[in-house]
């Protein structure tokens, strides 16, 4: 009875010594992971940082008016006239009535503030 005790210790003992051993590796394996994927993470930072900074130089109004006039017969712009701009009278208004049911909602709301004044 002893033999068999201690060949099943022995097993428990072996089998929990190979599960640590898989769990360490296990865990070597997610931290090298966690560690690529932040290197990869700074790295884009980095890159939209310097993108950033890229379009603020391309994006500076004396950089895009020297382009501008370096390429004007390319480009045909002209300024732009008073007539090309439309009357604010000329455009339609759009209907701003309440559907039925924000009437209904807005009915409800006044009656309550009606009835908190009173």
């Amino acid at each position: 009875m002893m033999r068999v005790l201690n060949i099943v210790a022995i097993a428990a003992a072996l089998i929990a010594a190979f599960s640590v051993f898989n769990l360490k590796y296990q865990a070597e394996g997610v931290a090298k992971e966690v560690a690529e994927l932040q290197r990869r993470v700074d790295q884009e930072k980095e890159s939209l940082s310097l993108l950033r900074a890229e379009w603020s130089v391309l994006n500076q109004p004396e950089r895009v008016e020297e382009l501008v006039t370096r390429h004007a017969e390319a480009l045909d712009l002209a300024p732009v006239e008073p007539a090309q701009l439309a009357d604010p009278r000329q455009i339609p208004m759009r209907s701003i009535a309440p559907s039925e049911q924000d009437r209904d909602l807005l009915t409800g709301l006044a009656g309550d503030l009606v009835e908190k004044l009173q």
